[in-house]
């Protein structure tokens, strides 16, 4: 408080001067700080996944998805959300009572994931991206 003072009593463009520039700082490293909080990325899961065998994955920016899985030749719609941490994918099957945590990686444009049943089967799937 005292450099304060000493600095008002000064001569007073000095003080405008000095006020300007802090404030100038101030604001420059405010909006710097919003501009790097504000551009995040999306995860990378979100869009379309399918691979030949019919099976579906969408992910939504909501934090939801649906899917459609053929298993033991039938298919089963799941939907649901989903959540990310790290290489972990949680997802909740709201219509299915259902919760699935897998390990899931993304190479070029191939989506690795293990699918559990309900019956306790465990499907490897490879999907491909389809769309954004």
């Amino acid at each position: 408080m005292y450099g304060f003072k000493k600095m008002i009593s000064r001569n007073g463009s000095f003080t405008v001067r000095t006020l300007h520039c802090f404030i100038k700082l101030s604001v420059f490293f405010v909006l710097t700080a919003a501009l790097f909080t504000s551009c995040t990325e999306p995860s990378p899961l979100h869009g379309s996944w399918a691979d030949n065998k019919g099976n579906t994955f969408s992910f939504f920016t909501d934090n939801t998805f649906i899917a459609k899985i053929y298993t033991s030749g039938s298919s089963q719609n799941y939907e649901g959300n989903f959540s990310l941490l790290r290489n972990v994918l949680t997802l909740d099957c709201t219509n299915a009572n259902l919760r699935i945590v897998t390990e899931w990686d993304i190479r070029g444009n191939i989506l690795y994931l293990y699918w559990t049943t309900s019956s306790s089967e465990v499907m490897t799937l490879r999907l491909f991206k389809v769309s954004n």
